[in-house]
This record gives C-alpha cells, structure tokens and sequence, in this order.
C-alpha cells in the first residue's frame, strides 16, 4: 500500500484513504468510502446528513473523469475529455459524449467530484452469465448508479424491488427502456381499453352541458339516475375491469420490473457478446434509453387521448 494519503476519511470507519485504496465516492454528496466499507452498509455512511445543511461538501478536485490532455499550438489549446461511462476520448467544447449521450459536465464548470456509475459494485463483478458490471453499466447508460446495484441483488434469488417509473407509467418504462415486447403488449391493452371506453365517453360528453349547468350544487340524482341508466350495467362492469387491470399492470410493473430489466440487460448482452461482429455499435444500439418512445408510452397510459 502506498503511504501518501489523500486528506480524505472514509465516512463509514474514519480511516484515511491513501492513494491506491479501492474507493468510492457517494454520488448524492460526494463523500468518499473503502469501497468495502460502502458495500457492507450498501449506503452513503452519511446518507442522515443528505439534503440538510450538515450534508457533507468534498473539497474542490480535479476530476478524474476528465483528465484533459492538452495540446499547445501556438497561443492555442485544446483538452480532451475521458468519458467515465464508456472510456471514449473527445472535445471538451462538446455538450456530451459522442459514443453514449453522458453529459460534459467538465464543459460547465471543469471540476467536479468522482461519481461512481457503479453504485459501489466493483466493475468486474459478475451479474450472471458472464456479464460484468462494467458491461451491464455501458449497456444500461442511464441511471446505472441504482440499477447496477440491484442488479447485483437479484444473482442471490431476490425478485422483488420498486421502479416509481413503472409505476407511473409502466408502457413508458418498458418501451423506454428498449424492452418492446413487454412496452407493446401493454401499449395494445391500453388501446383497447381506450376503444372500450369510447361509448361511455360519448355518452358523458351528450350530458356535459346538463352537468356543467348544476353548478356548485353537484349533480342531481335524477340526471345521475338518467346517465347511468343510457350506459348500462354492462359498460359500468367494464370500466371498474379496466380500472382493476390497469392497476394490476402498474404493482405488477413496479415490483418485477427492475428484475425483469435484468434478465433482458444479461440476456441481451450475452446475445451480443455470443453473435456480434461490432460489439459498441449493438450495445448502443440495444442498449441506453429511448426517450420518444417512453414519451408515446406515458400517453398511452393516460385515460383518454388528448
């Protein structure tokens, strides 16, 4: 071990960290840990101060992940910035990372604190069938901090998790995150929920202007009796079946999907490294995040077209 220390403490056992220790930075503060020490508490050790003026602030340091190298030509120079996501080289004028979209933060400011992509799992860990962390983390590129974690979980047998986005919005989650088949089978139940609900929708609009005109006074019994007997049992039937789907859709899509994520992450990677003749190109191209199509999925889960 290297005896020159780096001035910094570990935030779970307040030892010095020296230059070649494994560490680890918290990616909400900052604060630096062994990386053994973070993996045994699987948290920032001082996770109680986040969000509070106590919240632990790392002295400024040049970034490791944009070591610039700088070549004069004249009164010119110009740096080049290391992207931490997948290693390539590029323009530190750039806005993002040509190869995968991770945003130049150097660009806006030039120093910033060392951000572990990884969640504190070491990059050569195997998530199952070969695949590294290092390999899920260039495939999953956005939000890797907390997928690549649980990802780690699940290889012990746990299934469970909880994904607010798919949640929210599970044809979204999954069309967005490139697992099409799932996003497209939700995306068709929701059109056709949405044909479904069409009669019922018409009928509402014929009495709008009748319940616009009870005012603050709410809906009377009389109209109410009127609506509910032009739709019908049946129809009524059908909108609380929908309503109960839909909802089994979204507790469904946010306990299993992180879980789900990963055997389409592993299995898709494995397919690559097995079958590929350009290994970057397939992980950019089934890999990351597609935003439009994320965007038509939240739509589609909304109750009625706008």
């Amino acid at each position: 071990m290297s005896l020159n220390k780096t001035n910094e403490k570990c935030a779970v056992c307040q030892a010095y960290l020296f230059e070649d220790d494994d560490k680890v930075y918290c990616p909400e503060c900052g604060a630096p840990h062994h990386r053994e020490c973070y993996n045994s508490i699987g948290h920032c050790g001082l996770e109680q101060f986040h969000g509070t003026d106590s919240q632990y602030k790392r002295p400024e340091a040049q970034s490791q992940e944009t070591t610039a190298q700088q070549e004069t030509d004249g009164h010119e120079s110009q740096s080049v910035v290391v992207c931490n996501m997948c290693g390539a080289k590029y323009d530190s004028q750039e806005n993002a990372c040509p190869n995968c979209d991770t945003p130049n933060v150097a660009k806006f400011g030039g120093r910033f604190i060392t951000f572990d992509f990884l969640g504190g799992v070491p990059s050569d860990t195997d998530l199952g069938e070969g695949v590294t962390a290092e390999e899920a983390k260039r495939f999953v590129v956005s939000n890797t901090h907390r997928y690549i974690p649980k990802f780690l979980k699940f290889k012990s047998g746990k299934k469970l998790s909880w994904n607010w986005l798919a949640f929210i919005t599970p044809c979204g989650w999954f069309l967005s995150r490139k697992m099409y088949g799932i996003g497209a089978l939700i995306a068709a139940l929701q059109i056709a929920f949405k044909v479904l609900m069409l009669p019922i929708a018409n009928i509402v609009y014929e009495y709008l202007p009748m319940i616009e005109g009870q005012g603050a006074a709410g809906l009377s019994p009389e109209l109410a009796v009127e609506i509910l007997s032009k739709i019908g049992v049946l129809p009524i039937v059908i909108v609380w079946a929908i309503a109960l789907v839909n909802l089994a859709i979204m507790l469904v899509s946010a306990m299993f999907g992180d879980y789900i994520y990963k055997k389409h992450v592993i299995s898709t990677i494995v397919k690559i490294k097995t079958d590929s003749e350009d290994i970057d190109n397939d992980f950019r191209k089934k890999g990351g995040v597609n935003l439009l199509l994320g965007i038509i999925g939240f739509y589609l889960f909304t109750p009625f077209f706008i």
